[in-house]
């Protein structure tokens, strides 16, 4: 049963999603031989608030592959936080999945594709919508004043979906014109997008509405467009060459003094199933697994048995885990990291990973029914088997053979531990989560002001954020921000060392990590976090060139005025 409280926030978006469904913008039924009931043109729409709102609805379809498609797997699982095993044939996919983590990726890899489609579907979308606007105002049908607020967040969309493709691609293409008649726009130097896209947002962002309620909801408002900004100005000595510490800590203060956003008492209440009514969310993508569909990290991440733990409608895929030097990071009294199912019972304490002994409902043990019988001729690599034993033990927390990121090809099935940040409702759909999902939230604003202060050397004000973080995950306050590196505890103590690993279990899986490791330098230590138990075919590179993602070889195709990014 929805709370009345998540239906009135999610009312919105609902509505603006279903006027997507039945309202063909400047088409008409032009069949003679079919009964016209209506149709939809600027002379009888855009004549309400309510119309307009649900016009920018398709600006806002495409975030729904943010959280588990495309984005993900290239935020995410290119780094240390993540990675997908290949168990027997599951997860090959000819070794796509492997090549993305060993950052070995080629410009015939689909996910390449993939993020190029996510981030210009959305600039043209909202490209579209702004001209749409624009000549209703030309036309004298909507008002400048009214138009002026939506066309400001169409162009906080459009900056994000530019910042995701900088971020992913460098230099790309850049229009802001859905007139212009180029078909085949050439790559644009990434400084000069960056240059342009912050002057649109820093223009657009004074006048975004200030709201934070139902209106607002799933929507870029003020805070959002700020919190934007900041994340570029974060990653501006990576896009432009120059950094911008104190613009960060300006945009961020534009949100925290706002008091319009806190920390939750209670970290898991931003990842319930029921967590509309968050005080930590800026922009949020509202999930629902009826009207919204699209979030499916459980599918993605649970072994097949998992769906007796849950009493799930659909089997899951048994893919996605977390790395072992990772997991391991987290303090053991973390209320992040949780509990791990003992012999003796389940977890105790949810946290951010699922690990240990898997139980049933019924409170016994959830059996393996997929370990290996070891092949010793299979070609190119031997099958050893799965020593774990029938139940189901994720990662054997406390034995001597702690299998958590194998990376395979000869994986254990049950070898991982599985990602439970966002909780997975009994009885529910793994393959479509209720769950909404912040792209934008409090505690990241508090760490990107942390970072930019301790850029500063302001150490000492850095400090009081970031155990603010801590606090609330129920761990000691830290004294420095100096350590070791979560992926490299041997290496010995590295300046902003905490702070790096920090922000890393905080955001743990909310597709920042990749950027994080590329800003602090360390996106190219692979070898570093990757045990060396994967196929003798595949390559580990760690090439300064692989920073950046190639041009799919189809978008190339398309486009002979595209020029393919260095190493590919």
């Amino acid at each position: 049963m929805k709370t009345k409280e998540r239906y009135i926030m999610k009312k919105s978006l609902f509505l603006i999603l279903f006027a997507l469904m039945v309202i063909p913008f400047n088409q008409s039924c032009t069949n003679m031989d079919e009964e016209l009931f209506g149709e939809v043109t600027p002379d009888n729409f855009f004549n309400t608030d309510e119309e307009n709102v649900s016009a920018l609805g398709a600006a806002y379809t495409q975030f729904g592959n943010f959280a588990s498609g495309d984005p993900l797997s290239l935020q995410a699982v290119s780094t240390d936080e993540m990675v997908v095993p290949t168990r027997g044939q599951d997860w090959d996919d000819g070794g796509e999945w492997r090549r993305l983590h060993l950052h070995s990726w080629t410009n015939e890899d689909g996910y390449t594709n993939g993020g190029w489609n996510f981030g210009f579907g959305g600039v043209n979308t909202a490209n579209r919508l702004i001209y749409q606007f624009s000549s209703l105002v030309e036309s004298g049908q909507v008002e400048q004043a009214t138009a002026d607020a939506y066309i400001a967040e169409l162009e906080a969309v459009r900056g994000f979906f530019y910042w995701q493709l900088i971020d992913l691609y460098g230099n790309v293409p850049l229009a802001l014109d859905f007139t212009d008649p180029n078909a085949s726009p050439p790559t644009v130097p990434r400084a000069e997008v960056y240059t342009a896209i912050v002057s649109s947002l820093e223009t657009a962002v004074p006048k975004m509405s200030k709201a934070v309620d139902g209106t607002t909801y799933g929507r870029m408002n003020f805070y959002g467009g700020q919190t934007l900004l900041a994340k570029l100005y974060l990653n501006a000595g990576v896009y432009a060459g120059s950094t911008q510490w104190d613009k960060v800590i300006a945009a961020c203060d534009q949100v925290i003094n706002s008091g319009k956003y806190s920390l939750e008492n209670n970290y898991f209440a931003n990842f319930n199933v029921e967590n509309s009514g968050s005080k930590e969310f800026i922009f949020a993508i509202p999930y629902d697994q009826v009207f919204y569909q699209g979030f499916n990290l459980a599918v993605r991440t649970l072994h097949y048995g998992s769906q007796q733990t849950y009493d799930l409608t659909a089997q899951p895929w048994n893919g996605f885990c977390t790395l072992e030097e990772f997991y391991n990071s987290y303090e053991d009294t973390d209320l992040r990291k949780g509990d791990a199912g003992t012999a003796e019972g389940p977890a105790a304490r949810r946290g951010n990973f699922i690990a240990g002994y898997q139980y049933n409902l019924g409170g016994t043990y959830v059996m393996d029914d997929g370990f290996e019988t070891p092949q010793p001729n299979r070609s190119p690599v031997p099958l050893l088997g799965d020593p774990d034993g029938t139940p189901l033990n994720f990662g054997n927390i406390g034995s001597d053979q702690a299998q958590i990121n194998e990376l395979g090809p000869q994986a254990y099935r049950q070898s991982g531990v599985r990602i439970g940040k966002w909780e997975i409702a009994v009885g529910s759909m793994p393959n479509n989560m209720s769950n909404d999902y912040a792209i934008f939230r409090y505690a990241d604003v508090l760490l990107m002001k942390a970072e930019a202060l301790w850029r500063k050397g302001q150490n000492a004000e850095a400090l009081i954020l970031v155990n603010q973080i801590r606090n609330r995950a129920g761990v000691a306050d830290l004294a420095s921000l100096d350590g070791a590196l979560s992926y490299d505890l041997e290496g010995g103590d590295v300046a902003g060392g905490e702070l790096f690993n920090e922000i890393g279990r905080e955001m743990f899986a909310e597709n920042h990590r990749r950027q994080d490791l590329i800003r602090w330098g360390f996106f190219t230590d692979v070898s570093k976090w990757v045990l060396p138990f994967y196929n003798p075919g595949d390559v580990l590179k760690e090439d300064a060139y692989t920073t950046l993602f190639p041009i799919h070889r189809d978008k190339l195709s398309a486009n002979p005025n595209l020029t393919q990014n260095p190493g590919y």
